[in-house]
């Protein structure tokens, strides 16, 4: 199966809970997601793919559960398309980092510094005034980013020519600017929302089904059967996710 045989009848028996049906529309966009991890992280060993891959697949799954056009497959894909980007990008930066640091913040940086051209004064100066409680980033952690991404591809570096789709586009072009989407609110219910779009997606996915964030709130069992793992696999990603949760709030000094 391929994704351009992923039916709109698929997708609404996926959004309805039929197992089987999303299984499918995963195994359809493979090739696609198995591109993305090949442009993004091409030297990537065989277990830190596989990871990225899982990552992925998380995307795609709830992407699927959010769609609410009735438009085609293909437009699915499109609706999938940078998300998984991302969601590669981010855990290859906090698998290639040296050092411990959110992979939002390392996305932030590296960012601001194709945008400045590599002039690191002009990223700090514009950090300093960043005004979003969730964007104010230390200059301890600023300069720790830049010691762990100092040996790591640049943004303008090609990672679009060995992609399923064709496209020939740079990091720069594929992780979208997160100043755009994150609220100044530090409202409970909106900070919990903000957290699950920065730890790993498939942690994301496994406390947003738990406890119903931002999607219909599901059993163990329906989610095992989405992810295609145990039931003590999926207590292990809530456990860790909780974790990373915690660890980007007090990254971003919030109270979580």
């Amino acid at each position: 199966m391929s994704r351009e045989t992923i039916t709109a009848e698929q997708i609404r028996a996926a959004q309805a809970g039929d197992t089987d049906a999303m299984w499918a529309i995963v195994q359809g966009c493979d090739a696609m997601l198995r591109g993305i991890v090949r442009s993004v992280a091409p030297r990537a060993s065989a277990e830190d793919a596989e990871d990225y891959l899982q990552e992925a697949r998380a995307v795609l799954i709830q992407h699927v559960r959010d769609y609410r056009s009735e438009a085609s497959s293909a437009q699915l894909t499109s609706y999938v398309y940078r998300a998984a980007r991302r969601a590669v990008a981010e855990a290859h930066i906090s698998s290639s980092c040296a050092v411990a640091i959110p992979a939002t913040a390392a996305i932030v940086v590296r960012h601001l510094l194709w945008r400045h051209g590599g002039d690191v004064e002009k990223v700090w100066k514009e950090l300093e005034g960043e005004k979003s409680a969730t964007h104010r980033i230390s200059r301890e952690m600023f300069v720790s980013i830049l010691e762990a991404l100092a040996g790591t591809t640049s943004l303008d570096a090609q990672a679009g020519s060995h992609d399923a789709d064709g496209s020939n586009l740079t990091l720069a072009d594929v992780i979208e600017d997160p100043s755009s989407d994150v609220t100044d609110s530090v409202e409970r219910c909106d900070l919990a929302r903000w957290l699950m779009t920065q730890i790993p997606q498939r942690q994301s996915l496994a406390l947003r089904a738990f406890y119903g964030v931002g999607m219909t709130k599901q059993d163990d069992q329906q989610t095992c059967a989405d992810m295609a793992i145990s039931g003590v696999a999926l207590r292990r990603l809530r456990v860790r996710g909780v974790a990373s949760a915690r660890a980007v709030a007090d990254a971003n000094g919030l109270a979580a």
